[in-house]
């Protein structure tokens, strides 16, 4: 699934920019607006995050978002993400952005 999603990192040369997903291909970035384009495996987006992206899709990097990505949608995801990833605390905090 193609999701605009927050850079992370990019603050020292040990941490580069990057989007906070185990699995994802980079289509596209902006440093300038902390955004890329990328491709998640869509096993790893639960369905409420999907719905959300399908009804804000974004063409570009810099147009903002007509409404900003919730909370309990941000947490929903970090948990799917615990559970595929069988880890006991989300490490991942993934945004659509």
């Amino acid at each position: 699934m193609l999701i605009r999603c927050a850079l992370v990192g990019g603050t020292t040369d040990g941490d580069p920019l990057r989007v906070d997903l185990p699995t994802y291909s980079m289509i596209a970035d902006d440093p300038a607006t902390r955004r890329a384009m990328v491709d998640v495996p869509d096993v790893d987006v639960p369905s409420d995050v999907a719905a959300f992206v399908r009804a804000n899709q974004m063409p570009d990097l810099i147009t903002p978002l007509l409404s900003p990505f919730p909370a309990a949608l941000a947490r929903s995801w970090r948990e799917h993400l615990a559970r595929r990833y069988d880890l006991g605390e989300a490490r991942w905090k993934p945004e659509v952005a």
